[in-house]
């Protein structure tokens, strides 16, 4: 029976199946398998929980590496024909990333996070940064970072003491939570689409509304399970039993009922989300703009105006890490995206509306590629990165804006300035920044 997705779910599978950029023909790259070696660890946290590590390698030993780190609770398994393997002898088809990464060369780091997949530990939504009292197995993300920073460092061969880090949605938080009070040789991070508060614009609540159609889609799917354990080989999505989800929830009319077929360990993530319906302990704690602090890496936050689910994260983000360390470069990259868009589309055009050139790749190598060749290998950018880069629909061109001193303002629009389009109103500003 044929079935809707939403696009939350959409992402999740986006998020499993490795992102996709706009990038030549998949036959056309070269084969990992010949320019990287693939190592597999269990590398050992402060508490005695081990995190699976996939770790690949490049075979030209001439010169030394940055590592480049991905933490994701949605397995970093190498997804072949719909099924996910772990194993030093499965290849990704690429690494997630623009095959410049690839080419440059980099030591690329794939992370199951702490009680997801084959991963000890127990899984927390949104780790709390701070909690009086941690069950057996819980952990602190920074910490965890920290302690897989220092382990890489001393047993990986051939890397030049630099490391960055980067995620889409949920790896984007654990990009964001991963470079508090940071390892000093983290020196650069790149949160996209960062879920931050979930209460607060972010994937539960749009402005007081519970976001039902994706919560339920991903929560179905993304289950509390018994780890470590590679995925099922059919990963299960729910059976709504109509053609369109919204005539599922429109005959059901109840929570009670909406809920009713959901199996234990498809409510153990969603119910709690539904039964804290207002801005209690339970977000707060969840909440990581607050704790953005200590940060030594520079930071590049990037974000979609047409996001559906983490609207709000990448705004949040970029101004909790400018207000709380004023000294490091945080820049912000707002593109005509939806959901990771800028990783699995061209960004020409959405739907009808059509925005005159490859947005995508703009950002991938104008923006993103430099700004880690920068600060992991002391490369320097043909142009240097402006603080907030903005693509305008309408006029259909990116904008580029540079940041004055922290505190000069009490809002965003006041502390930032165009660099050369003087005719960019003060309403595009705000809405660009704010």
């Amino acid at each position: 029976m044929q079935r809707h997705l939403t696009p939350l779910a959409l992402s999740l599978a986006l998020a499993f199946a490795g992102a996709v950029h706009a990038a030549p023909d998949e036959k056309d790259k070269p084969d990992l398998r010949a320019t990287y070696t693939k190592y597999e660890f269990r590398i050992p946290m402060r508490d005695g929980v081990r995190l699976f590590t996939a770790v690949y390698v490049p075979k030209d030993a001439s010169k030394p590496y940055p590592f480049l780190i991905q933490r994701t609770p949605y397995s970093v398994g190498v997804n072949l024909d719909g099924e996910s393997h772990y194993g030093v002898d499965y290849y990704p088809k690429s690494f997630g990333l623009p095959q410049d990464f690839a080419d440059s060369g980099y030591i690329f780091v794939k992370q199951d996070v702490r009680g997801r997949y084959m991963s000890e530990g127990k899984w927390q939504e949104m780790t709390p940064h701070v909690k009086a009292q941690r069950a057996a197995g819980e952990g602190n993300e920074s910490q965890d970072m920290h302690d897989t920073v220092e382990w890489l460092l001393k047993h990986v061969a051939n890397n030049n003491g630099k490391a960055g880090i980067y995620g889409i949605s949920y790896p984007g938080f654990y990009t964001s939570a991963s470079i508090i009070d940071s390892h000093p040789a983290i020196k650069a991070a790149s949160p996209q689409a960062p879920v931050t508060d979930l209460f607060m614009g972010d994937d539960s609540y749009h402005g007081g509304a519970f976001m039902l159609a994706a919560n339920f889609d991903f929560y179905s799917s993304f289950t509390e399970e018994v780890n470590p354990a590679p995925p099922a080989r059919e990963r299960s999505r729910f059976d709504y039993g109509v053609a369109d989800s919204y005539d599922y929830f429109l005959k059901r009319m109840t929570m009670s009922g909406i809920l009713g077929e959901l199996q234990p360990k498809q409510l153990a993530y969603l119910k709690p989300t539904i039964d804290h319906d207002s801005y209690d302990e339970f977000w707060k704690s969840r909440n990581i703009a607050p704790h953005l602090k200590n940060i030594k890496a520079a930071v590049l936050t990037v974000g979609g105006w047409f996001d559906a689910e983490d609207p709000q994260g990448p705004f949040t983000t970029y101004q909790s890490i400018r207000k709380q360390n004023p000294s490091i470069f945080n820049g912000l990259v707002i593109g005509p995206w939806t959901h990771g868009g800028w990783a699995g589309e061209e960004g020409r055009s959405l739907g009808h509306v059509r925005f005159d050139s490859k947005t995508s790749e703009y950002f991938n190598k104008k923006l993103l590629f430099p700004f880690f060749e920068q600060h992991l290998k002391d490369k320097k950018a043909d142009k240097a990165i402006a603080e907030v880069n903005a693509f305008e629909t309408g006029t259909n061109v990116w904008r580029q804006y540079a940041g004055m001193a922290a505190g000069a303002g009490q809002n965003t629009y006041a502390v930032l300035r165009p660099e050369r389009h003087a005719d960019v109103d003060a309403a595009c500003v705000r809405r660009c920044c704010v």
